[in-house]
């Protein structure tokens, strides 16, 4: 494991523990935290009103002899208004490893708004809930992972009730995106089943894929599963392995992670 493993780890950990033992203001109609992570797709709900969520998180991908370590993940979301929350993106620490040498220092932040369009039934009903996310990356990160120029994108989200224990959700993406020549459009989608295993405990299976012209053609496409666990309404701990199905077996990534309302 190198140093700066070590060090972030660590880091990680004492984020953890502060976020876990901050106070929290939790009346008993909010019921159980809804995140935007482990899975690639966004939840279609927004943060209540005078409340927030830090997520936190890290990540180890590996594959065609690229080792990458994300630390931090760090999305905070604060509720504006009944329909509206804010989300800021903290930088990441990141390391990429390959045949060349190592790269490491911080990626670019983010801004941006999560708005509630319509709310779906709670019972199973073909009718969803539906937002959407409109935000950009702000190009802040070291040299190495630092973008050009502010790259927008833009999110479709749905969700759907299919029984007491099992739920669906899906996201339409665009985002502009560079390569080392220029910027291009980026398209992304995902669909993802939730279940209900017991009050505590949920898992998730999901498919996610990535389209972008630069300049011919180009795809990506990811299956992965997870698992939460809260250990009480306003504390989360997650999970989650997934592979890359277009490319070399070897290819894969595993992270964890914690989410915390107050």
């Amino acid at each position: 494991m190198t140093v700066f493993v070590r060090r972030t780890s660590l880091a990680i950990v004492l984020a953890a523990m502060a976020v876990a033992c901050a106070p929290a203001r939790q009346p008993l109609d909010l019921g159980p935290l809804v995140t935007d992570r482990p899975d690639f797709t966004e939840s279609a709900l927004t943060i209540p009103k005078g409340y927030s969520q830090l997520e936190v998180g890290a990540t180890v991908d590996e594959g065609d002899g690229v080792r990458s370590v994300s630390a931090g993940e760090t999305l905070l979301r604060s509720g504006i208004n009944e329909h509206v929350e804010l989300r800021l993106t903290m930088a990441n620490y990141a390391t990429q490893r390959d045949g060349s040498g190592t790269q490491q220092g911080f990626e670019d932040a983010g801004i941006g708004v999560k708005v509630a369009l319509f709310e779906g039934p709670d019972r199973p009903s073909l009718v969803p809930t539906v937002a959407f996310i409109a935000g950009t990356s702000l190009p802040t990160g070291a040299t190495p992972f630092r973008s050009r120029s502010a790259l927008p994108e833009f999110k479709l989200l749905g969700a759907w009730s299919v029984s007491e224990r099992v739920a669906f959700s899906s996201n339409l993406n665009w985002a502009r995106a560079e390569d080392a020549v220029s910027a291009h459009d980026e398209w992304s989608g995902s669909a993802s089943f939730g279940f209900s295993l017991s009050e505590r405990v949920g898992a998730y299976t999901e498919y996610f894929a990535f389209g972008e012209r630069a300049p011919t053609w180009q795809r990506r496409e990811y299956v992965n599963g997870g698992l939460t666990y809260l250990l009480h309404d306003a504390l989360q701990l997650d999970v989650r392995y997934g592979v890359r199905t277009d490319a070399p077996r070897d290819a894969h990534f595993v992270g964890l992670g914690l989410s915390r309302r107050f």
